[in-house]
């Protein structure tokens, strides 16, 4: 009697094991989006956009325009100023990407 009980534990811990590691899973997660990081290579300030959508102003003068959570795949972007214009179209990936648009 005493037998079975010892076989029946332990054959209920094996089977909560295996449930356990079933629906844990053991997936790959994949990322599907990056963060940009946007410079301007010229004096002026910017008005910046990506895929045609306003994402903001960028307030000094070389510096880096941070957009987040930006779709991997390839991406237009494009910076209007007072005095100069440019854009660039890149691959974003997923993690940091840093794009220079050329204004002159």
């Amino acid at each position: 009697m005493k037998k079975n009980v010892l076989i029946k534990g332990i054959l209920v811990l094996i089977a909560i094991a295996l449930l356990t590691m079933g629906f844990t899973g053991c997936g790959v997660v994949i990322a599907t989006t990056g963060t940009v990081y946007v410079y301007t290579d010229s004096w002026d300030d910017y008005d910046i956009y990506m895929d045609g959508i306003y994402k903001g102003y960028s307030y000094y003068t070389y510096s880096y325009f941070v957009i987040y959570n930006v779709p991997v795949g390839l991406q237009p972007f494009l910076a209007y100023g007072w005095w100069y214009d440019g854009s660039k179209t890149q691959y974003i990936t997923s993690g940091a990407n840093y794009v220079t648009i050329t204004t002159w």
